[in-house]
């Protein structure tokens, strides 16, 4: 006869475990917190710290994405107008995906559990074909040349 305990069932978490819905969120708080003190302290403009945009190095075109870093740094420290400059459709999103993130954060804190997410196909399929046509719309746009469009391009290249 063996004395060891069962093995606990793999996926299930303990209500105030380390591994429960809270302390995903706390963990993911901390990580969150860890990054933006790192992207406040360190200027993406005068280190080379940060990973650099491939799709950029290889072709010269910026993608949606590029300057969200030096974005973040800009708006940590306060320069609404040059996180815009830097990177206009990721500042005028970035309240919209806090306030998702927060209210789905809240909704699981409060219930210890991570609330489910009912979404019909039709529309998670047309919101992510909306949000890969704004994102492209916003890539092309900011790749012409001239004016006005020579402003959604990031100060620093």
């Amino acid at each position: 006869m063996s004395s060891t305990p069962p093995m606990p069932s793999v996926g299930h978490a303990s209500p105030g475990g380390l591994f429960s819905t809270r302390g995903q969120i706390i963990f993911a708080a901390c990580a969150c917190a860890g990054a933006t003190a790192f992207v406040y302290a360190v200027d993406p403009n005068q280190h080379a710290v940060y990973p650099q945009c491939f799709f950029y190095n290889t072709t010269g075109i910026y993608c949606a994405g590029c300057g969200a870093t030096r974005a973040v740094y800009a708006l940590l420290h306060g320069r609404v107008l040059e996180a815009l400059r830097d990177n206009a459709l990721f500042v005028t999103a970035l309240p919209v995906i806090l306030f998702v993130a927060g209210a789905h954060l809240v909704a699981a804190w409060r219930e210890n559990a991570w609330p489910k997410l009912v979404v019909e196909d039709w529309v998670l399929m047309r919101g992510g074909v909306a949000i890969f046509l704004l994102m492209m719309g916003f890539m092309v746009l900011r790749n012409l040349p001239g004016w006005p469009f020579e402003w959604l391009r990031p100060l620093a290249g």
